[in-house]
């Protein structure tokens, strides 16, 4: 699985635009702000099919990429 593939599209489709992300972006460059990061974990959670930790703390695409390698095989 592509993680930042399917990410990208999750985004795209939260935002209602095309975007292109790669690892280094980060949520501020998108504009997100804390709402908007809640959320897309949300979104994130139900098509992974997992639970982000309650105090977790995302900036960036590579963190969640990670994230969700440790939990998606």
């Amino acid at each position: 699985m592509d993680i930042l593939k399917r990410l990208q599209e999750i985004v795209c489709d939260y935002r209602g635009e095309d975007i292109t992300l790669k690892p280094e972006t980060t949520f501020d460059e998108l504009g997100f702000d804390s709402l908007d990061k809640v959320e897309l974990l949300m979104k994130l959670e139900e098509e992974f099919a997992f639970q982000f930790p309650d105090d977790v703390q995302v900036n960036g695409v590579q963190e969640l990429i990670d994230i969700i390698g440790k939990h998606v095989k």
